[in-house]
């Protein structure tokens, strides 16, 4: 390697190490604003009997990650409500499952973008049927045995594991985060005229906090290399699921990111240099290791049963992806095939489609 190859690579280096370390500072100073914010909003919830159920987590969940056009900040949003105490477990899962079904929402903006722009067929939303789908599949009856299996999780077991450091490490953004409760308390009140309720107080700092999870997570993007798909990876034997499967696996466990790991391909899936059946597998491998940042912030909050929550939904959602890969593939990816041939050539039912996508969240947050 030549010298001038050599500073450039330690340049990148320093780069992506200043990111990492910026993105993680911000991620847990948003975590701990989301989680204050949560605190000051509860007691007035549980006094008038209005804390989610888990149906209505399902859909604020679904239309918090599309409004957000990621299903990540959601899910560390649920994370912060649990330590908060306004979700139950039960509501913590149904919200992270809400949050990966409405993550796909960006796949479909991607898709019309670039059908648009590009002049491109309807196939660019493929994608983004094939995400949703696979995960409707998947998550749905992984959440049911998630529920069945929250009762055994073993959370003294794991408060055990909480890295002792970690206080120490969180303590001077508290006290930041108490700088800007104040700030925001005073500065508000002087405008006003009188005291702000502490429902406004706690509304301001969870979407504070929202917003910087989402420039955090960002930022951490930026610290890891953009994994570059080759022709031999993207296109493995066509009688195996398990090598893109663990693709899917591995390029999402680096971005964190499904709507990124996918989103890569969707210029690739248009131009049918990838297939739509190569994409499910792909997909079922994503949505396992997309809770790594979210697994990262139940442990920087130090609250084992979260950390409970989300390993069980990891846990279920591994062992229903695993049950289809090993007992029934063929026959599941027959049947989304005929789904995706249906909805591709009539736009009729796509359209009903994207408006039902949107609408049964609508449905679960008013009657749920």
């Amino acid at each position: 390697m030549k010298r001038g190859d050599r500073t450039g690579a330690f340049k990148a280096a320093v780069q992506r190490g200043l990111w990492g370390a910026g993105g993680l500072a911000l991620f847990l100073f948003a975590l701990l604003l989301m989680r204050a914010g949560a605190a000051h909003l509860t007691p007035a919830l549980a006094e008038a009997g209005k804390l989610p159920s888990p149906w209505h987590s399902l859909g604020l969940g679904w239309l918090m990650a599309c409004l957000a056009l990621s299903g990540s900040p959601v899910a560390a949003a649920a994370i912060s409500l649990q330590d908060a105490r306004m979700l139950s477990p039960a509501a913590t899962l149904t919200m992270l499952t809400g949050s990966r079904l409405g993550a796909s929402f960006i796949l479909f903006v991607i898709g019309l973008s670039y059908a648009w722009r590009r002049g491109h067929s309807w196939n660019s939303l493929t994608a983004g049927l094939v995400t949703f789908w696979v995960t409707a599949t998947t998550y749905l009856p992984a959440t049911a045995l998630g529920l069945f299996l929250l009762p055994y999780v073993p959370v003294s077991w794991i408060a055990r594991w909480r890295p002792p450091f970690l206080p120490a490490l969180l303590e001077p953004f508290r006290a930041l985060v108490q700088m800007v409760e104040g700030i925001l308390r005073s500065g508000a009140s002087r405008w006003l005229g009188r005291p702000v309720p502490e429902s406004a107080i706690g509304i301001s700092l969870f979407l504070l906090g929202f917003f910087l999870v989402g420039v955090a997570l960002q930022a951490l993007d930026r610290a890891l290399p953009l994994p570059r798909l080759t022709q031999a990876e993207a296109d493995p034997p066509q009688d195996s699921p398990w090598p893109i499967f663990g693709l899917g696996l591995a390029v999402t466990a680096l971005t964190m990111s499904v709507s990124v790991s996918i989103g890569l391909l969707v210029p690739s899936v248009t131009r049918g240099r990838i297939q739509r059946e190569q994409l499910i597998p792909y997909v079922m491998g994503a949505n396992i290791s997309t809770f790594i940042d979210t697994l990262l912030a139940a442990l920087a909050l130090g609250n084992p049963a979260a950390v409970g929550v989300v390993l069980t939904e990891v846990i279920s959602v591994s062992v229903i992806s695993a049950g289809i890969l090993l007992a029934g593939y063929r026959w599941y990816r027959g049947l989304l095939i005929r789904v995706f041939e249906l909805a591709m050539g009539r736009r009729m039912l796509l359209g009903l489609f994207l408006i039902a996508f949107l609408g049964v969240p609508l449905i679960l947050l008013w009657r749920g």
